[in-house]
């Protein structure tokens, strides 16, 4: 190439900055046209103390519109270059950058999921100017927050080629206490190609680490079933490249520039249509209309629910849709078991998190309140002060075992007051 002398050995950042100037591009028009983040240029340039991806390499080249034997001189310039300087780590971790692994870790779409479209159009469009973008997706058990964020994961990937990561925080889980944020950031830190010996014993420095990986790339992640913020915070990355589904059963009002989606049951006629694609629309043919209406309400609306419903049906071939009805009608919690889902279950899961003082508020009010109420009637049956009542239903509306539907007017759930009135206290 010319403008180098013979033997000359050419840096990375002198040959870039050379490459650039010649197309007559400043650093930010090369950014742009490579679809890469501006930082990541000017590094390259200014210093080359920090091994470049591959990816960003071919993009560099292909907009400089580089021939082949430029290519080739990139390549080996690229690969004459020093693990990242410390004095250049902005997270002070002292680590190298890990290799670039592309995970692809989203669980299998969702086929039946109906009544969601306006979540959809807000978990796509939502995006965050200057800050990592996050959106939380929240509900009670059962509403299908996992199946809308893996479908919209679905839909997004395309924008975040870098990968997709899926990490089931355990927030709600059977027989398994919530992830620590240090072994959560461990094992994402594995995936994305650091070795277990390079790994930081403090969460700290993982988290700063986990941040200086994902900095200047396209990742999208998701956080399933978080127990609460102290799970979250350290899972955050810190650019605006990369974006962030949480999902959880209690509502966070800590997580900064965060959208929050609350999730509600679905529609009669969404239920129903979700009851159909899940039984099969041969063994609901004939079946009136408001046979099927009354089978989703018993269901409470709730997705849970309405999906094992249309699996019993789906399993007994020789049950009709009123027979189902029948059954759901004299015992519906007992009814809504399919293997491993179970309303009952999911239900047993939510109350196991609360506190004891909590627990008898729900457990009061669930054999005691069957309509709408207020915050005076619930201090009267749990005998303290309207104050305290106060606080103890905002607790239990914030982790959805209770719904608000006006300010200071609450409410159960139909399969919640089910359960809140069978459960028992636990025995110690």
């Amino acid at each position: 190439m010319a403008g180098w002398g013979p033997g000359a050995e050419p840096s990375l950042g002198a040959l870039l900055r050379t490459w650039r100037e010649r197309t007559l591009l400043t650093q930010e028009q090369l950014a742009e046209r490579a679809g890469l983040n501006v930082r990541t240029v000017r590094r390259l340039e200014n210093s080359g103390l920090w091994q470049p991806r591959t990816r960003s390499i071919l993009l560099l080249a292909k907009a400089l519109e580089l021939d082949d034997e430029e290519r080739a001189m990139l390549v080996a310039a690229t690969r004459g270059q020093p693990p990242r300087d410390t004095s250049d780590d902005p997270e002070g971790t002292g680590s190298p950058p890990a290799a670039a692994a592309v995970p692809r870790q989203l669980p299998a779409d969702v086929a039946a999921l109906v009544g969601r479209e306006r979540e959809l159009a807000i978990l796509e469009s939502h995006q965050s100017a200057n800050t990592v973008t996050v959106v939380s997706i929240d509900g009670m058990a059962g509403a299908g927050k996992t199946a809308l964020a893996v479908h919209a994961a679905h839909r997004l990937a395309p924008r975040y080629p870098d990968g997709q990561l899926f990490v089931n925080l355990h927030g709600h889980a059977q027989s398994m206490t919530p992830i620590e944020p240090g072994e959560a950031l461990a094992r994402v830190l594995r995936t994305l190609g650091v070795p277990g010996e390079r790994l930081p014993g403090h969460v700290d420095d993982r988290a700063a680490l986990y941040r200086s990986v994902l900095a200047d790339r396209k990742v999208l992640i998701i956080l399933d079933d978080a127990a609460d913020g102290f799970q979250i915070h350290p899972l955050l990355p810190a650019g605006s490249d990369c974006r962030v589904i949480v999902t959880s059963r209690r509502r966070f009002t800590c997580l900064g520039d965060t959208r929050s989606l609350s999730l509600e049951t679905l529609a009669v006629a969404d239920a129903v249509t979700m009851f159909t694609r899940m039984a099969g629309r041969e063994r609901v043919t004939g079946t009136p209309v408001h046979v099927l209406t009354e089978v989703v309400q018993r269901c409470g609306l709730l997705p849970l629910a309405v999906r094992i419903a249309a699996v019993r049906l789906r399993a007994h071939p020789t049950w009709s849709v009123r027979h189902l009805l029948d059954r759901l009608t004299d015992d519906r919690l007992a009814e809504l078991n399919a293997g491993r889902h179970s309303v009952t279950a999911a239900l047993d899961l939510s109350y196991a998190r609360l506190s004891a003082e909590q627990r008898r508020a729900y457990r009061v009010l669930g054999s005691r309140i069957s309509t709408d109420f207020g915050v005076d009637a619930a201090a009267a049956l749990l005998d303290t002060t309207a104050l305290q009542a106060r606080r103890l239903l905002d607790q239990l509306s914030d982790t959805h075992l209770l719904q608000e539907p006006a300010p200071g007017r609450y409410r159960l759930h139909d399969l919640v007051r089910d359960h809140a009135s069978t459960v028992r206290p636990r025995a110690g």
